[in-house]
Order: structure tokens, then sequence, then C-alpha cells
């Protein structure tokens, strides 16, 4: 069975393979350097030593010297030339040359002379027909000497300069090999490390992450962000251990007055006392399946975070339908309740049913905790760089010093009347976080009462909510 593609990648195996790859650009790169520098017409090496043969040459033949002995020293240092660029044998007539006078008068001509024009002394080497020829002359200017190299051994030589380079690098590849697997391996072990405390760590501890090779500049940061998790996982572990705990100890009580009411249901012996018990049961159990309600909409909220994909929708309508919702209740408790934001659409991208459940905490919290003639005021004001949500009342309000204990979940205010379950300010808050906006608490109406002021900012709204 084959592996994955995923599980067949290695950071080792990437490692060695640019470190190689490195290795070969820059033999390469010397390569090409060390050819230009020899081959280039004029200026490279070949053609300055090949000008210096000529030279030497010039030399001999504007001094008296013995013939037979002069063309031996010729040839010697043509020999000499050739192996210092060749290490095979020079081939018959690869290399000649062409001396005369100032006159123009030969005075002396190799064997095999390709009768190719004639070039001033100094002139820049040419390529002629398979040749490279270059001129020079003796010091006093009166012997000329024109040399001539065969393609064949041009290129004879710089194979060899290929093969001189390559071989090297071809035998010692194997060592490199070696030695980058031995330091990679070793150089990867603190990694290794890290990935051993990691594994072997208790799932359910809270401490952060031990490990004695974070001194390494690269480990530093993948160690920090596993113990951020780490602190992130403790403290979200942490909130639902106490969501629990505290949906636990607000459920035990209602669930043992819920089995009082049914106990008293079958005690009862008329139907009016049967009744009046069957109405305070409905209403518990209506109270209860509220408060459960509120707490799987927290889990919903915390679960998706920011991965709800954001909608377009009119907070206007919104904020509109959350007071039509809620006016029977208004009404029958004698509260006056009002839409007073503007009458324009208010659009705004988010998740419609989190704003819906903030409004309709915020309505019904105002609701439940104003007394009877009281108003409620509900708006929404489009600006520039956020959506501004407001909802004030004339009621008893909350004191300033318990303003940021009610955002707790099952926080009720010690003097509060109204039942409640004390999640849905939290609930408000959550919504809030998630869409990147602000919750202010105010003064009411007149001075009065609560207002909580809610921005949502525009800018925020490409991503998920």
């Amino acid at each position: 069975m084959s592996m994955p593609a995923v599980a067949r990648r290695s950071l080792y195996r990437r490692l060695m393979w640019v470190s190689l790859a490195s290795i070969m650009l820059v033999w390469s790169l010397l390569l090409a350097w060390f050819y230009i520098e020899v081959t280039q017409v004029g200026s490279g090496y070949f053609d300055r030593d090949l000008r210096g043969l000529g030279d030497t040459i010039a030399d001999m033949y504007s001094v008296d010297f013995p013939e037979p002995a002069r063309a031996r020293l010729i040839e010697r240092q043509i020999l000499q030339f050739s192996r210092s660029y060749s290490e095979s044998a020079l081939r018959e007539r690869e290399i000649t040359y062409r001396i005369s006078n100032r006159a123009g008068q030969v005075l002396g001509q190799s064997p095999g002379w390709p009768m190719l024009a004639i070039q001033l002394p100094g002139a820049a080497p040419v390529n002629d027909r398979g040749w490279r020829s270059l001129a020079t002359a003796s010091e006093d200017g009166n012997v000329y000497v024109q040399l001539c190299v065969a393609r064949s051994f041009v290129q004879r030589a710089v194979a060899e300069i290929l093969v001189f380079f390559l071989l090297p690098l071809v035998a010692a590849m194997p060592i490199f090999i070696v030695l980058l697997q031995l330091g990679f391996g070793r150089a990867l072990t603190p990694l290794r490390r890290l990935a051993g405390a990691i594994s072997e760590r208790d799932p359910y501890s809270d401490q952060p992450l031990a490990c004695n090779d974070v001194a390494y500049r690269e480990l530093k940061p993948l160690f920090n962000s596993v113990n951020d998790l780490l602190a992130r996982l403790a403290v979200h572990r942490e909130s639902e251990q106490r969501l629990f705990a505290d949906a636990a100890h607000e459920l035990r009580t209602p669930l043992a007055a819920l089995g009082a009411q049914v106990h008293l249901l079958q005690q009862a012996e008329s139907a009016p006392e049967r009744a009046g018990i069957a109405a305070l049961l409905h209403e518990s159990i209506a109270r209860h399946a509220g408060l459960v309600s509120k707490l799987l909409l927290l889990s919903r909220l915390d679960a998706e975070s920011t991965k709800t994909p954001p909608q377009a929708l009119d907070l206007a309508r919104l904020a509109r339908a959350a007071v039509a919702r809620h006016a029977p209740h208004a009404v029958a408790r004698g509260i006056e309740l009002a839409y007073d934001g503007t009458a324009a659409a208010a659009p705004y991208r988010g998740d419609p049913a989190a704003l819906d459940s903030l409004l309709d905490n915020l309505v019904d919290n105002a609701i439940r905790h104003c007394p009877p003639g009281a108003a409620i005021s509900v708006e929404v004001v489009e600006g520039r760089h956020f959506a501004r949500i407001s909802v004030c009342d004339d009621g008893p309000g909350i004191a300033p010093a318990w303003r940021e204990d009610v955002l707790k979940r099952f926080v009720r205010l010690p003097d509060a009347t109204a039942t409640g379950s004390g999640l849905g300010l939290a609930i408000v808050k959550k919504v809030v976080e998630l869409h990147g906006g602000t919750l202010l608490f105010s003064d009411g109406m007149s001075g009065r009462g609560l207002g909580v002021e809610i921005r949502l900012p525009h800018a925020l709204q490409g991503g998920a909510v």
C-alpha cells in the first residue's frame, strides 16, 4: 500500500536536497567563472598564454641563434604550451606558426600552415575557418609571428577543464551526503526531543511545556506557540468546567422544586388546587427550558467562535422584529416598548441568529427588570465606521460597581426581584466579541435606568464571524 504524499514529505530530505543543490550551484558558478576566464577572446588565460608563446618565438628569431637548436626550442615551447591546457598528446598540425620580417619576407613556417589572412601584431585574436589566430612582434619590432591553434585543441582543452572540475565534485558527493546526513541528523535532535516532550505530555495537564532546547532560535517560536495553545486550551477547559459546574448548580434547585411541585400535584385533593399547582409547574418548566436554551446557545457560540460565515442583513429590520416579538410581553406588564432608530435600512454583515439572540436578551432583560409604567427604547444608528445598537430604559438600572460583573455567566444582582438565568448579558457579550464590537453601559433615559450601547465595526466584516 502506497503512503500518502503528505507522509512521504520530509524536512530532513528537503534540507539535504537544498544543501546539495547549493553546493552544486556554487561549484557550477566557479566552473562558469573559470571557463570564461580561460576562453574569453583576447583577455582570457588561453589567449594571453598563446600571445606569450608568440612573443617567445619572435624573440628567438630576432637574435642570432643556430637553426636546428632554435627549431627544437620552438617545438619544446609549443609542447609546453599544449600540456598546460591538455594532458593528451598534441596532434599533428594543431598548433602552427608563420614568421616574417618587417618587409613581409617569410623567415620560417611550420608544416601545414593553413594559409590564413595576415594579421597585424597586437590585433585581437580571431576565429577563422576552425582556427584561433593571433599575431605578435619581437621587442625590436623587426620580427612578426602569427600563431594558429586548431579548434579541436581548444575543444579538447575545454573538455578537460570540465572534467577537471566535475570529477572532484562527483568524487566528493558521497562524502558530502554522509557529512550532511550526520550534521542534519544531529542538528534536528532538539526538534525530535521537543516532539517527544509533546507526545509524552499528560493531556490533562495545565502546566506549560518544559523542554531543555528552547534556547535554539529556530525552536523558540514553535515552543512559544505550543505553550500559547496550551494556555488557551487551559482557559477553555476551565471555562467549560465552570460552565458545567454552574449549570449543575443552577439546575439542582429548580429540578428539586419541580419534584416538589409534582409531589404537591399528586397530593392535591381538589380540581382548583390541582390547576393552580399545574400552572406553577408549567411556569417552572418554561423558565427551566429557557435556561437550557441559553446554555445551548452559549455552547454554540463558543464552538462556532469565528467559523460562521457572515451574511448580509439589515440591523434595523432585526431590531424592529425583536420589538414586535416582545411587544405582547411589554404590554402585559404595562411597559412602553418602542423602536426609535432609523427608518431606513442599516446594512451589515454578520450572524443573523446571533444578533437576534443579542437583541432578544437585551429587550427581555429590560422588560423583566423594569416596573410597570416604565419605558424602553430600542435604537439602531448607521455610522460611517460602525453600526450602533442601543437599548435604554428608565427602570432601576444597574449600579456602576456591578456593570462588569453582570457580563459574567450566572451572575445576578443581589437586590433583583425579577427571575432570570443570569446568562442573558453573557450571551450579549459573546455575540459582541464574535463580531469584533464593543459593549458600553451608561445611564438610561432621562438619567435613570440603564443604557446598553453596542458598536459593531464595518471594517471587520470581510472574514468569518
